[in-house]
């Protein structure tokens, strides 16, 4: 009886690997930054357009202190987001934030990234590094939604702290990094996909 137990096990296993392989085909897009789900939710075609549309609408426009300091100027009301990655030792950092904008392209939607110093913006600032910004509370087409944005980034660029560039306000409207002379990351990053995140996982989101 236990023989064959271990054969269903073995064949209950096999089935599930197969399955796997072919749901994964079938999404299109799998890599260690998906959803470990199978249930996971990967939008295409008009779902993908109108929620990239709603989180374009929703970005900041990335002001530097100066421009937000000018009179006259209006911050946009942007989506706070929490940018992901990869820690050496396998942790997963977050970092909540409102620096990021998104657009639409033809081919292949564009993410933008500012980040300032710390482990988050070095494990990303290298190209074809890989990670993840979660958006929950955006609207689209009247309902709510929360969204998984997976990217690569394509450019990286680093603005090196100085007193002069912070005093002529050249740092991002919500720079911290004075008091550690910190550097500014702005990362260009291809769309890799977008997954809609279940109701049933919570992620609480406070700006610090």
């Amino acid at each position: 009886m236990k023989s064959f137990m271990k054969i269903v096990d073995a064949a209950l296993v096999l089935a599930l690997v197969a399955g796997s392989a072919l749901w994964a085909q079938a999404s299109g897009y799998v890599d260690a930054y998906t959803s470990a789900s199978e249930t996971k939710m990967t939008l295409n075609g008009d779902e993908m357009k109108d929620v990239g549309q709603a989180l374009e609408a929703g970005s900041s426009d990335l002001a530097n202190a100066a421009t937000a300091k000018a009179a006259g100027y209006v911050a946009p009301k942007s989506y706070i987001g929490n940018v992901m990655s990869t820690n050496p030792d396998g942790s997963v950092g977050i970092s909540t934030m409102t620096q990021w904008a998104y657009a639409v392209g033809n081919d292949t939607d564009t993410l933008t990234l500012q980040l300032t110093y710390g482990q988050n913006a070095v494990n990303l600032a290298e190209v074809d590094h890989r990670g993840t910004l979660y958006v929950p509370g955006v609207a689209v087409n009247g309902k709510i939604g929360k969204y998984f944005i997976h990217f690569k980034v394509t450019k990286v660029d680093v603005k090196e702290y100085s007193d002069e560039a912070f005093a002529a306000g050249e740092f991002n409207s919500y720079y911290s990094g004075k008091a550690g002379r910190k550097s500014q990351y702005t990362l260009t990053c291809d769309v890799l996909a977008i997954e809609e995140v279940s109701d049933s996982v919570k992620l609480s989101v406070v700006f610090p």
